[in-house]
């Protein structure tokens, strides 16, 4: 049995306008060695799952599939550390989601050959074209040099900061022991592999835009941080990303999950659910605090800017009665 060098990862659920995007830019590519696609469907509805049949059926020594029945992700299964990670037999793991696509034929040739000449490097990326699927916005570039911190090699250290690593963009030498290293029910889980794999690593950077990157209505990041929808879905494993990454990384991220719980207790708040709020608070004790003391200070601060704004009016006003009474007078 050829052993692959490369392991691609595909998860998909309800991607059917997109799969074909996607598979066709993992068959694509043109190498000097073989590679797998462990693709993974979550019981999609949509027809998903016929057109990953249909490219096993053409491709059956490349796409590998994965066709659930039953619905994984919401049963709370960590369907990378269950299904996914322990098919991986290359040495080295790309990653692609069902709905993003690689435009290069040549990207795993030139990420591979980079990992090969650069044996210190745990991971390397390059820049992809964002699409928004809705015509919203116009095509951009990501990272942006300065995102990047204009480095062309990164570390650990900078990738704490933020998440300059767009998924279907990185490139692992794969550190098998992320199976145990990885904890369930986190969010973003791309951010934590980066970190994993640049723990023990350089991370390097490819100037060449080799895919592109969909946002969609539907996607998970769609509001983050601002819809209310969006703090109902994701607020507890976003809190569980931090306190996990504080614990394996040694990175103070307080003042994120402060941000995070503020904005969380507002929305619940909205929604009437007490009982969120206590698990909140339960859960996060000095998190919970330091987010009401915020809350606290924005609303005074809110009342005392809406008070300005009545002071200047009512000065405005009395200025007009003093000037009409005045005139009255010279009358």
């Amino acid at each position: 049995m050829t052993v692959p060098r490369v392991s691609i990862l595909c998860i998909t659920y309800n991607h059917a306008r997109f799969i074909r995007d996607a598979l066709d830019g993992f068959v694509m590519q043109k190498t000097n060695f073989p590679f797998e696609v462990l693709i993974h469907d979550d019981a999609s509805t949509d027809g998903t799952a016929d057109i990953i049949r249909e490219y096993a059926t053409k491709y059956p020594d490349i796409i590998k599939p994965i066709l659930q029945t039953e619905n994984q992700w919401s049963r709370g299964v960590s369907i990378s550390k269950l299904y996914q990670w322990p098919r991986i037999r290359g040495e080295y793991v790309a990653v692609n989601e069902g709905d993003d696509y690689w435009t290069d034929p040549y990207k795993l040739q030139k990420q591979v050959d980079f990992m090969d000449a650069h044996p210190d490097y745990s991971v390397c990326f390059h820049p992809v074209r964002v699409v928004w699927d809705n015509g919203a916005y116009p095509d951009s570039i990501f990272p942006s040099p300065k995102y990047r911190f204009n480095k062309t090699t990164l570390e650990l250290s900078d990738l704490l900061k933020h998440n300059f690593i767009q998924t279907n963009s990185v490139m692992y030498r794969w550190r098998r022991e992320c199976v145990d290293l990885y904890p369930s029910g986190i969010l973003p889980g791309d951010w934590y592999q980066h970190l994993l794999h640049a723990q023990v690593g350089k991370i390097g950077f490819i100037p060449d835009v080799m895919s592109v990157y969909r946002r969609n209505d539907g996607g998970i990041w769609t509001g983050a941080f601002e819809t209310d929808a969006w703090f109902k879905k994701c607020t507890l494993p976003v809190l569980n990303f931090y306190n996990n990454a504080e614990k394996q990384f040694k990175h103070n991220y307080f003042d994120a999950m402060v941000d995070t719980m503020s904005g969380a207790i507002c929305a619940f708040l909205r929604a009437g659910d007490m009982d969120t709020i206590g698990k909140l608070r339960e859960m996060y004790p000095d998190v919970y605090a330091a987010a009401t003391t915020r809350i606290n200070n924005q609303d005074f601060v809110g009342l005392k800017n809406k008070y300005r704004k009545y002071k200047r009016a009512f000065n405005v006003l009395l200025c007009v009665l003093l000037g009409f009474l005045m005139f009255g007078g010279l009358l």
